[in-house]
């Protein structure tokens, strides 16, 4: 029976946020930079999760047209959002890390993986209604779409330079 009610809620789920989406895009692309040789900027500069932040919020501010009021307001809320998934993304890392020998081992990943993204959506909701109460709901939505734009184009610039690092050897 929990079993079916864990399946009903993860169809009810089912297309989950995008940004939840994104925020796994951007551990895999950290955790990605931080172990090969290639990184994102041109010079000999590595990979700066402070540096991609402020970009990042720069990015959502400009398209999302906040205030720097609005800006001031919104983003220690978002930060505080991020770093509650990014402990869920990790704690997802280490139990996807390995597969279990066992299928009872397997199913209680399963389990566990399933329960943890369905906190995670949990956390973003009552996050986007904090974000709600701090700018208007096009403005959320804005923010949305700017961040997932910004996780995409970043995204692709690591494949591209991977690609560049591969041809020059």
């Amino acid at each position: 029976m929990e079993t079916y009610i864990l399946l009903l809620q993860m169809r009810k789920i089912k297309y989950l946020h995008i940004s939840c989406f994104k925020c796994l895009l951007v551990c895999l692309l950290a955790a990605h930079i931080e172990g090969c040789a290639c990184n994102m900027q041109h010079d000999k500069d590595t990979f700066s999760p402070n540096q991609f932040q402020m970009q990042m919020e720069q990015y959502i501010t400009t398209h999302a047209c906040l205030s720097p009021q609005e800006a001031a307001a919104f983003f220690p809320v978002y930060s505080e959002l991020q770093k509650k998934l990014r402990v869920l993304h990790e704690e997802l890392k280490k139990i996807r890390r390995f597969k279990p020998v066992s299928n009872e081992e397997c199913r209680k990943n399963i389990q566990r993986i399933d329960k943890i993204e369905l906190e995670m959506k949990q956390l973003q909701r009552r996050y986007h209604e904090q974000f709600m109460k701090i700018l208007s709901p096009s403005k959320v939505y804005d923010v949305i779409k700017a961040e997932d734009k910004f996780h995409r184009q970043a995204f692709k610039k690591m494949i591209n330079d991977i690609k560049k690092g591969k041809k020059k050897r």
